[in-house]
């Protein structure tokens, strides 16, 4: 009865998208030229925040990183390069975004945000004769304005660097071990659910949170959640990749990291954290089965080395111990108590890639549900598109066009209405981004925005968001 229930609601939740997303497609698909609004690309962003983890083996032949192409500080004259040959990888990243609620929401204004982040991988194998080993250390620092909390009241958010509390301090720190010819690895330390699981590569262009990791399953009533963006918990993940064509991971970390978090470091996960959270993944790449869709044919012949975009996959996660329902009682007025879980279903792909090129088409649509009881949102639906290389000669330049709608269940709502102590205006909260990431120099990534968020805190006036981001990679 839940997920027939669920069906139901995805049907409707699709439908809605749908509309929403027609009427910008339809306002952005007349003019062939004039000022796009700009995105962000993987290489300078994780669904943590900005930053991706890093990868040693830059490339599908392991040619090492083109420093001069995608830096501000190129190869140091060499040395970065002999520090990749010795197995040490650098990155270091600054982000500063500037929103602006213009219409609706709590109020008018705005703000500019900071995120800083420094990454060091090394290499097991070539620092220490340690075969199949690496380490991962990443840093983050916020800084500036809360947008969301002050301007908008969204309960999804609005920018994915955006923080409870800014501080700075370590965020992911691992040790992995790769065995089985490398088909498997298991990671153990600070670590991030986001960096791996429920998140698609085709939407890491937008800022909205929700984006990356989904809205119901980073909603938990506390500032800590669990172990996502901006704060990171003790766990350990296995991964196995059997063959090219599917893949599975089961991660287990602390459920709840700190009741600290308005305090404590972005993940001290010692301070009277709780419980703990179990999540698994299978994914399947129908590229890899020779199972693609649009324009096969463009796709297909990749001699040149284009991967596409191509994933399906489905998770689940629950917490324990169980936790108190947000509003229901028993016969004695004590809180009930359930256990907190959810599940999900994405996919993923590349539907068109123009000839002989790096510009292509890619398409993601995300579901997922929760017990509905234990945080405020049941379940949530994204879908959008993202289009790289829309105008020739600008192969690195992507466009996004992308909708993401939260749904509030029964007891949240109650919860919501007595805490406002006033009737809420809707049961959902819906967003619309359009951007458009642009690479002005090496290492230079500027980007425009524009968000229309309908609902913002299920009681609000619709909101218009604007503004842009600055990347910069040293």
């Amino acid at each position: 009865m839940l997920f027939h229930h669920h069906s139901r609601q995805a049907a409707l939740a699709i439908l809605l998208l749908g509309s929403i997303v027609a009427q910008p497609w339809s306002a952005m698909a007349a003019p062939a030229t004039g000022d796009p609004a700009s995105g962000r690309q993987d290489e300078l962003e994780s669904e943590g925040g900005p930053a991706r983890e890093a990868t040693m083996s830059a490339s599908a032949d392991g040619a090492a990183p083109d420093w001069q192409e995608s830096t501000l500080s190129g190869d140091w004259n060499g040395a970065r390069r002999r520090l990749y040959d010795a197995g040490v990888g650098l990155e270091l990243l600054y982000t500063a975004d500037y929103l602006r609620n213009n219409s609706g929401g709590l109020k008018r204004g705005g703000g500019y945000m900071g995120h800083v982040d420094l990454i060091v991988q090394l290499d097991g194998e070539k620092l220490l004769g340690w075969q199949g080993g690496m380490a991962y250390l990443q840093v983050i620092g916020n800084s500036g304005a809360r947008v969301n909390l002050n301007d908008v009241g969204s309960l999804m958010g609005v920018d994915n660097i955006e923080a409870p509390v800014n501080r700075s301090g370590i965020f992911q720190a691992w040790l992995q071990q790769s065995f089985a010819d490398d088909k498997a690895s298991l990671r153990l330390g600070l670590y991030p659910i986001d960096s791996e699981f429920y998140v698609t590569d085709s939407s890491s262009v937008f800022l909205h949170p929700s984006f990356g990791m989904s809205a119901e399953a980073g909603d938990f009533g506390t500032l800590a959640g669990p172990s996502i963006y901006p704060t990171s918990t003790w766990g350990a993940r296995l991964r196995v990749d059997p063959d090219p064509a599917w893949y599975a991971m089961l991660a287990l970390t602390r459920g709840v990291p700190t009741d600290r978090a308005a305090s404590a470091g972005p993940n001290i996960s010692g301070q009277q954290g709780s419980g703990s959270m179990l999540i698994g993944e299978v994914g399947l790449r129908p590229a890899e089965l020779g199972v693609l869709l649009g324009d096969t044919a463009s796709v297909a012949n990749a001699a040149d080395g284009f991967v596409p975009i191509s994933k399906l996959a489905l998770g689940a996660w629950r917490f324990t111990p169980q936790f108190p329902e947000l509003a229901a009682v028993d016969a004695a007025g004590d809180a009930k108590i359930t256990t907190h879980w959810g599940a999900y279903a994405l996919g993923e792909q590349t539907l068109y890639r123009v000839p002989d090129s790096n510009r292509h088409l890619s398409a993601f649509l995300r579901y997922g549900v929760t017990d509905g009881k234990t945080n405020n949102i049941d379940y949530s639906l994204s879908a959008g598109i993202s289009w790289q290389g829309v105008f020739a000669g600008r192969e690195d330049d992507v466009l996004g066009i992308a909708a993401t709608r939260a749904h509030v269940g029964p007891q949240g709502r109650q919860l919501l209405a007595a805490d406002l102590a006033t009737p809420l205006s809707s049961s959902a909260e819906s967003v619309v981004e359009v951007t458009y990431r642009a690479q002005l120099a090496h290492g230079v990534i500027v980007q425009p925005l524009l968000q229309r968020i309908l609902n913002p805190g299920l009681s609000l006036p619709d909101a218009t968001v604007a503004g842009a981001r600055l990347q910069l990679a040293f």
